[in-house]
């Protein structure tokens, strides 16, 4: 399969004069672009540098960051959400007990999970900033991001997963040379839900047959990709274990936060020696 499209964004924030916190936010997209339905926080990662004067407060669990403080602003702004942050922010801060202090210079990098941001509209030229709520209406920003709305041009349903409550369909869906994996929902009259949302999993090869078998009964699925084996976890859209060619989120967080912790290291070492 061709390598690939990935894109990577970084910026230094230019509009956070009224404060000390500034920060460089790497935004790293797994495709550039994306199909009607399709959530938007399932194709990128990100790293936040900060590149300030004084800390950056930052909720220490990812769920919470995710609560509070990330979001997907779109461009042109919608201000009357933007306002609604604030009480996003405010049950993050009765929810989360603990929060790390982002020191100057020094990166973090949240894994373990994707994020369930606020939804984009589609349209053929998707455009919007990643943000950092940091409360009091104040925004970290990264640059203008920029994502196709496409048509595909091959939809194939591989497997049902979930439970029968609440069954989705695992499919594989082929735009140009690539070929991703994703999980579509079903209707659901209990949820009042329409269906047809997307949540992208991985890239798959674009001949293989994909076979899907229940693993541990467990909520967890063996995703085989020709002679490739994944593990997936049902409810997440993320794969727990898996090649890195397929795994392309993992790998990316796993050696973004091993370079942030030995930079990180190495701020500190440079600190601890201008102190002497």
């Amino acid at each position: 399969m061709r390598k690939l499209m990935q894109l990577t964004l970084a910026t230094s924030l230019l509009n956070a004069s009224a404060f000390a916190e500034t920060a460089l936010i790497e935004v790293k997209f797994f495709k550039d672009w994306v199909i009607k339905g399709e959530s938007t926080s399932d194709n990128f990662n990100l790293a936040i540098k900060n590149t300030g004067t004084a800390p950056i407060l930052l909720a220490e669990t990812s769920l919470c960051f995710e609560i509070g403080q990330l979001v997907t602003r779109p461009l042109p702004r919608n201000l009357a959400e933007d306002k609604e942050q604030e009480e996003q922010y405010q049950i993050m801060l009765m929810e989360s007990r603990e929060f790390l202090k982002l020191l100057p210079e020094e990166t973090h990098v949240y894994e373990g999970r994707k994020f369930l941001l606020r939804p984009l509209p589609f349209s053929e030229e998707i455009r919007f900033t990643v943000s950092i709520y940091l409360g009091k209406g104040a925004w970290l920003d990264s640059e203008p991001l920029t994502l196709k709305g496409v048509v595909p041009d091959a939809e194939e349903k591989v497997a049902t997963v979930g439970e029968t409550i609440f069954p989705c369909d695992l499919v594989a869906v082929t735009y140009k040379n690539e070929r991703w994996l994703y999980v579509k929902t079903r209707p659901n009259e209990q949820l009042r839900s329409a269906g047809g949302k997307y949540y992208s999993i991985c890239p798959v090869s674009l001949t293989n047959k994909i076979r899907v078998e229940p693993h541990d009964g467990k909520m967890l699925y063996k995703i085989w990709d020709g002679d490739k084996s994944m593990i997936y976890r049902d409810g997440q859209a993320i794969l727990l274990e898996g090649p890195d060619e397929n795994n392309v989120f993992g790998k990316w967080t796993r050696e973004r936060k091993q370079k942030a912790e030995a930079d990180n290291a190495e701020v500190r070492r440079k600190k601890a020696e201008e102190k002497k």
